[in-house]
């Protein structure tokens, strides 16, 4: 049919994120996946793909979930903690009550490229939207991070008011604050890096700061065990048992020195140079030496 895709996607009950997709390509292959039931006789889905109210309804939760998609693979990754996916989720508690906030008083769905105006579809997506904005609120209750601002950006603000500090950590905090050589280094490297780099010299805070940057909000790193240890135990080496040692060295993100390891070890050279020579009558190997 000439048409940009050859095939459907496959919707997996594991792998959630394929849902967004799945009805993407619905949606791309709508008019082929007419003509094709047409020719089939199959009565059911001829009646769904001609309802105009049910592919609306089908291009809005194509948007949405592309959206909720975006933001969740956002929040994945080894540099994530616990405060940036909270000013995510905050992102779209703020953009879901706006997106229905407009639709109420301007009547229109422009933030959702797929729809098209229809008066009909507006009463839904409002209320869909009002469900979902309540179901985010209660799964993602709001946290405080403001108090965590410290941590991003120490440099920012010498006020240390607002933060629950010991006497030592202040201290420590003020000192760190005013020292510029280190001000210069926060900006070359990451927020985590920075926060090791100084734990020596300024324990107590540092301590502290990296207590908070060490939780994790998602189950990145959970996921990423599972197929790490999918790809080392394949079908063919279904017989492996244990598999920590491998398992650490796949997930580590430090690359082992092989030519330093090597150096370590002595090569293994050949058994008959081993044998002395005094020996060599005894155990009736014959003397290489000449004559």
């Amino acid at each position: 049919m000439e048409a940009q895709h050859v095939c459907l996607l496959l919707h997996c009950e594991v792998r959630w994120l394929s849902r967004g997709k799945v009805l993407n390509r619905i949606l791309e292959l709508k008019n082929e996946l007419l003509m094709f039931f047409q020719n089939e006789g199959n009565t059911v889905f001829i009646s769904f793909l001609t309802d105009d109210i049910w592919c609306v309804k089908m291009a809005y939760l194509a948007d949405i979930f592309n959206y909720l998609n975006s933001v969740n693979a956002g929040m994945q990754g080894k540099n994530e903690n616990i405060l940036t996916p909270t000013d995510k989720l905050l992102t779209i508690k703020k953009n879901i009550s706006f997106w229905r906030t407009r639709i109420i008083q301007k009547n229109t769905v422009d933030m959702f490229p797929s729809i098209k105006n229809n008066n009909e579809i507006i009463p839904i997506i409002t209320e869909h939207l009002a469900l979902l904005e309540e179901k985010i609120k209660k799964y993602f209750p709001e946290l405080n991070i403001e108090k965590y601002d410290w941590i991003r950006n120490p440099f920012s603000t010498i006020n240390t008011s607002s933060y629950e500090f010991t006497l030592e950590e202040e201290e420590e905090f003020i000192t760190l604050t005013t020292d510029r050589t280190l001000k210069i280094k926060f900006s070359e490297i990451t927020v985590e890096e920075f926060w090791i780099s100084v734990q020596t010299e300024f324990k107590k805070i540092s301590e502290k700061a990296i207590s908070i940057l060490l939780q994790f909000s998602t189950s990145y790193l959970c996921e990423l065990g599972f197929s790490t240890l999918t790809n080392i135990k394949t079908k063919k080496r279904e017989r492996l048992t244990n598999i920590e040692e491998e398992m650490r060295v796949a997930i580590s993100y430090i690359r082992p020195d092989i030519e330093n390891i090597c150096k370590n070890h002595q090569a293994q050279i050949s058994h008959t140079n081993c044998v002395p020579r005094k020996s060599c009558k005894m155990l009736s190997v014959p003397s290489f030496e000449k004559g």
